[in-house]
């Protein structure tokens, strides 16, 4: 899940050294449970996982008992790009508003929330065109009774923006957990469940294991790239930082093209979401958490940002446009626009 490689993680130089000299880190390490559950890492690290999900922290030990503390994400993130082909027009992608609840707004404008209310039938991406850049937007959402608001400051250059809303989870609250031992196996049981959760016999060995400590490499690999800009295609489908060796930077269309971009033409044609052909690097754009008395429900247009339906009315739910429906294989026609294009300021 591309969502998955934008989570934030922060541990101590203090507790890297606890972990350093506590022996139990090793001992414990591995899988707690079968489909879901728990793995705990020799480096003092651990990842809950389940249906869809995999929540990374840190654990540290208090006498007989595990501290876990879950990766804290940012409610609201922007990422920022300057794209050439929009001119003063700017386009804006929005990943993780599914759920409801939460607005924008741009600039003076009304606040408006990103989906209407029952909305269903999804099917990202889920991109908003605009004739012209806003400079400020300020993201909203009501958790634990109260309205979240961040506010970012866009800079000039930026008219191509992925908007995350990163939704609060109860998987993000600290617990603990006890380990016991049942027989000649160890049994791991955390607050946040009334089960108990046996470790496997798996050994290092183990392909599940393997591809377990993969998708671990993979988080905190991405977490240390995003310092440094994420990467997306066309379609905002996420990729690694592409390598020097295969790609080149085109400074006209600030794109990071792939030596071997026309031999994989005919390829992409039938998969033009993983397209990782022509990447486009985005920075994080810095918010400030703000706290709005007079905000409330009232103050939200009655016209949302994006509609979806399954049911009446499905027919004006949104629908992206960006993929092209080739019926002649060697067609070179580009994905029609929603704005006309606005040349480039001088």
């Amino acid at each position: 899940m591309k969502n998955y490689l934008m989570l934030m993680i922060f541990a101590s130089s203090f507790l890297f050294g606890q972990q350093n000299s506590d022996k139990r880190y090793k001992e414990l390490a591995g899988r707690y449970g079968g489909n879901d559950g728990i793995c705990l890492f020799e480096d003092g690290k651990y990842m809950l996982y389940g249906y869809a999900t995999a929540i990374f922290g840190t654990y540290t030990f208090e006498k007989d008992q595990l501290n876990f503390n879950p990766d804290k994400q940012e409610l609201f993130m922007i990422f920022g790009s300057q794209n050439p082909t929009l001119g003063n027009a700017a386009r804006l992608y929005f990943s993780g508003f599914e759920r409801g609840g939460a607005a924008v707004q741009f600039d003076q404008e009304k606040p408006r929330a990103v989906f209407n209310d029952d909305a269903n039938c999804f099917a990202s991406p889920y991109v908003y065109e605009t004739k012209t850049k806003p400079t400020q937007i300020i993201l909203s959402d009501f958790v634990d009774g109260t309205w979240q608001q961040s506010k970012f400051t866009i800079p000039k250059e930026y008219n191509d923006l992925a908007i995350v809303h990163n939704e609060a989870s109860r998987y993000e609250e600290n617990f603990t957990g006890i380990l016991k031992s049942e027989g000649e196996k160890k049994v791991l049981t955390i607050s946040m469940s009334d089960r108990g959760f046996k470790k496997s016999n798996e050994d290092k060995n183990d392909n599940n294991w393997r591809e377990i400590l993969q998708m671990k490499s993979e988080y905190y690999l991405a977490k240390d790239s995003q310092k440094n800009g994420v990467f997306f295609n066309k379609h905002y489908q996420n990729f690694p930082t592409p390598a020097s060796s295969t790609y080149t930077l085109d400074q006209k269309t600030n794109q990071f093209i792939s030596k071997n971009a026309e031999d994989n033409e005919a390829y992409f044609r039938n998969d033009q979401y993983n397209d990782n052909r022509y990447l486009r690097k985005y920075l994080k754009v810095e918010g400030q958490i703000i706290a709005d008395q007079t905000f409330n429900k009232n103050n939200i247009s009655t016209k949302s940002l994006f509609f979806t339906t399954c049911d009446e009315g499905s027919e004006k739910s949104y629908k992206y446009d960006g993929i092209i429906e080739y019926e002649d294989k060697n067609d070179d026609r580009q994905p029609m626009r929603t704005l006309e294009p606005v040349p480039a300021p001088k």
